[in-house]
């Protein structure tokens, strides 16, 4: 079988690579974590301990050989570090959740060692009200489900623990794939390269994620909570239409028919089900709280208009008009924009919201400028611009304002906004390259940033751009592109989950109980589409330059 291969080349990975590894046999044994990839259901992970390597390969070989398993990963513990309960509760009750990345045993003999996945992948650590770091409850469920322990376990603030790490090696079906042990990237693939074609592949197995949550209505699963595999009940119209942006976005990476056609069911349902419209205004509605919000009208102007250029067709430009119109109502006469409405009776429901809705309202008026060169929609842009600058937007760091600002210079290419967006765009670098939260709209954010510098080189401004660190904001880029991998739904990380099947290929925010929602994969979509085009931009500049040598 396949697998036989497979093993024998997993092992002598480990047995290579082990010399650089601190402290890998346990009271002179090895300690090793075999797990069955089911696909609908929970990984079977099965625990393993002695003196030889090859012994345990080969129980791992029988049991592969009994389940004819085509998918599985090994793990080899490495790193054991010793500690009582009472000081790791400490410890995990001052971590931010679902960040705890090690490995434990709740016991010297290994039987009931959990992998770092298993853990969170089960919501094991839970700080609670009585300052008990460990959810006991779903703890002992997952050890008598995997048969690690045949009693219900108990924990004394003496008692000791064996944290670990792990080495580990996922097989799927073709291929290994070497994974990292440590840290924040503990569990994820290794990349050659985060290079074009991988870039690609992500952006086209998230948007078909995407594409396969739109049910024939139109209507998408809006989300859910991944340990459990519990589905959010809420939904949101703004959500919809900017998730159905970052589809059309993906189809235009992928050109995969199934992705636009889903899109456009999404589209459809917008217009017909989410959308109320008069003889000349258009409102989104929430159908939760009858509220019309002005980054819900954005959003869905952001997901009309890409549509229409990316299929060069003009079918919603009429409704497109109607909604803008209503964003040009709720600007005031300083440029400030009222953010929400009560349906139908149009009354102020909420004069502001949160900072988003205004960025996203002016990208969305000169997205629909570019179609249609109604002046109306760049005057708002200007004058909205004029408040964002008098009240220093900028300090909000907010990714629709680099969004915007990249666009009005487009047309209005003045030292002012580019002056904005630099302010706007480089004022947190530090704060976004050491974040631990692989927060999608960093990339969005700095990649805007990075296309504006370059308008500005094209345009003779680079002088603007003194005091400002270009190398930090590309480092920054790079790093939010890998590290944003690490709440990519890989399939070696969603075995451990309880429907693989239902969340593979998505992205999670893994402090929010591994939330897995539509727009969580849009901006991770949105984020990695304008990354590409960075580095395709960047290609073609190293040519150009050979090509010139």
């Amino acid at each position: 079988m396949i697998f036989n291969t497979a093993l024998e080349e997993i092992k002598g990975n480990v047995k290579r690579m082990t010399g650089d590894l601190p402290n890998y046999n346990l009271n002179g044994e090895w300690k090793a974590f075999l797990s069955i990839d089911h696909q609908t259901k929970r990984a079977t992970v099965i625990n393993y301990s002695n003196a030889s390597l090859d012994y345990i390969f080969t129980q791992i070989k029988k049991v592969l050989e009994k389940n004819n398993t085509k998918t599985f990963k090994v793990d080899i513990a490495y790193d054991f570090r010793k500690i009582i309960f009472e000081e790791w509760n400490k410890k995990a009750l001052h971590t931010r959740k679902n960040y705890c990345r090690s490995g434990i045993s709740f016991d010297k003999g290994f039987q009931t060692a959990l992998m770092e996945q298993e853990i969170n992948g089960n919501a094991m650590i839970q700080p609670g009200e009585s300052g008990l770091a460990l959810n006991l409850e779903n703890l002992n469920r997952y050890l008598l489900q995997a048969d690690k322990c045949r009693r219900k376990f108990e924990i004394e603030v003496d008692s000791e623990l064996i944290l670990f790490e792990t080495l580990g090696f996922y097989f799927d079906g073709e291929k290994i794939i070497k994974l990292y042990s440590e840290g924040l990237n503990n569990g994820r693939r290794i990349l050659d390269s985060m290079d074009t074609p991988e870039v690609e592949r992500v952006i086209h197995q998230s948007g078909s994620y995407l594409a396969n949550q739109v049910a024939t209505s139109g209507e998408f699963v809006y989300g859910y909570f991944a340990c459990f595999d519990k589905k959010i009940k809420h939904y949101n119209s703004l959500r919809h239409a900017s998730s159905t942006y970052s589809m059309v976005e993906a189809f235009e990476v992928s050109r995969d028919a199934t992705i636009i056609t889903a899109a456009k069911r999404a589209l459809q349902f917008l217009a017909v089900d989410l959308i109320r419209e008069t003889e000349d205004r258009a409102y989104v509605v929430e159908r939760d709280s009858n509220e019309i919000k002005l980054g819900a009208n954005a959003a869905a102007i952001l997901a009309f208009t890409k549509y229409m250029k990316v299929t060069e067709t003009n079918d919603y430009t009429a409704l497109c008009t109607k909604l803008a119109r209503t964003i040009c109502d709720l600007q005031q006469e300083n440029g400030q924009f009222v953010h929400v409405l009560s349906y139908p009776s149009l009354e102020v429901k909420d004069p502001f919201r949160i900072i988003y809705y205004d960025g996203e309202a002016v990208f969305a008026l000169l997205r629909l400028y570019e179609i249609d060169a109604n002046q109306d929609w760049l005057d708002a842009a200007v004058q909205a611009f004029d408040h964002f600058i008098a009240k220093k937007y900028w300090k909000n760091h907010d990714h629709w304002l680099s969004y915007c600002t990249n666009e009005i210079t487009k047309y209005l290419p003045e030292d002012r906004y580019f002056k904005f967006g630099l302010k706007n765009g480089f004022g947190r670098l530090e704060f976004m390259y050491e974040r631990e939260t692989a927060f999608p709209t960093f990339l969005e954010l700095t990649v805007a940033t990075h296309d504006m510098c370059n308008r500005m080189d094209e345009l003779g401004k680079s002088a603007l751009l003194a005091g400002y660190d270009r190398e930090q904001l590309e480092r920054t880029i790079d790093k939010r592109a890998d590290h944003q991998l690490n709440s990519f739904f890989y399939p070696e990380l969603a075995m451990y989950f309880k429907n693989p099947a239902r969340i593979e290929n998505s992205f999670f925010i893994r402090h929010h109980s591994f939330r897995v929602r539509i727009d969580d994969v849009e901006h991770n979509i949105s984020g990695y589409c304008r990354y590409l085009n960075r580095m395709k931009a960047g290609f073609l500049e190293k040519n150009k330059e050979k090509m010139q040598l």
